[in-house]
């Protein structure tokens, strides 16, 4: 195996073992088609001028005995193939955004891992543990601290909606009034009495509330789901006594209420110091109905945001919506 590094402008002479099921047999290929969404979006990333690529790729010469190593340079043979084993979309984005002139004031060089000998099965076996034993690590934690930072650029993947909501949640959570108030866990902090729902399932009960066409003010959104829950706990408050006996407070009322009335009602009703009567039909269902225990109430709608959807429909019979 050699550590090594391409200029980008030699990835062109990588080959991809795309399958194809038309091919003979024991010749088919084991690499999925290119997905070319993937591949822009990898392209556009390299085109900023802070892109940078720490992450090596995994690349094979079948043959063997074929490369030559002598003076800290490997030497490959024109006519051998470089087989991609693992890095197919990063090799189509970096030729792409080559392609489009990002490389022109700066020489950029790949890190690659380059074996020797292993044959079409061995490579897909090693693309099939890459891709299947790596386990997805829980980013939410350092996601946060580049919102807090202001460093929103670096969050290559992450929606707009998401920027906003995880602000959103941080505002709620730490300086508004609300049963929110220190109520919801930060990532990557232990768990405390007092926390009833994480910032990750939070965060998510907000997306409607953040997607196109609604709100783009992360605080101000805050505050009126600060007074949205004040509201609601003001006319049925015997549900907040006990948090862990009630549902309101956990995921089956928090999607209800964030997901699914929010966005109605923030459109319907402009004035927080109305929310306290718009909710006042709140007070037919009552506090028995969030009961945890109750399999009449809240319980029976199950969970999953089929169950939370049909909830908030059940909810919206009680409200002027």
């Amino acid at each position: 195996m050699y550590v090594a590094v391409l200029p980008v402008e030699r990835l062109d002479k990588c080959d991809v073992d795309v399958w194809n099921p038309k091919s003979v047999a024991k010749a088919r290929g084991y690499q999925r088609q290119v997905d070319e969404k993937r591949v822009k979006a990898i392209a556009k990333f390299f085109e900023r001028a802070d892109g940078i690529l720490p992450v090596a790729g995994l690349l094979n010469v079948r043959e063997k005995g074929r490369l030559r190593f002598s003076g800290g340079r490997l030497t490959i043979p024109s006519y051998i193939k470089l087989w991609v084993v693992d890095m197919q979309h990063r090799l189509n984005g970096l030729l792409e955004a080559h392609q489009n002139g990002a490389f022109k004031k700066k020489t950029f060089e790949v890190p690659v891992v380059i074996t020797e000998g292993l044959s079409a099965v061995s490579e897909a076996a090693q693309f099939y543990v890459i891709n299947t034993k790596a386990k997805r690590m829980d980013v939410a934690l350092t996601r946060r601290l580049l919102i807090e930072n202001n460093q929103v650029n670096d969050i290559a993947d992450v929606k707009e909606w998401e920027i906003l909501a995880v602000t959103a949640t941080i505002e709620l959570n730490g300086r508004l009034q609300s049963p929110w108030k220190g109520a919801i866990r930060p990532p990557n902090t232990a768990k405390l009495e007092e926390h009833i729902a994480t910032e990750k399932s939070f965060v998510s009960s907000l997306k409607l509330l953040f997607s196109p066409g609604h709100s783009r003010q992360s605080k101000k959104t805050a505050k009126r789901l600060a007074a949205f829950w004040t509201a609601i706990q003001a006319n049925i408050p015997d549900a907040f006594d006990d948090p862990r006996r009630y549902l309101i407070q956990r995921t089956p009322g928090l999607f209800a209420f964030n997901y699914f009335i929010a966005p109605e009602f923030f459109a319907k009703f402009k004035s927080e110091r109305a929310f306290e009567a718009k909710l006042a039909g709140l007070k037919k269902l009552g506090a028995e109905f969030w009961r945890r225990k109750n399999k009449h109430g809240a319980k029976k709608f199950g969970t999953g945001m089929g169950g939370y959807a049909e909830l908030a429909a059940h909810i919206r019979k009680y409200l002027p919506l």
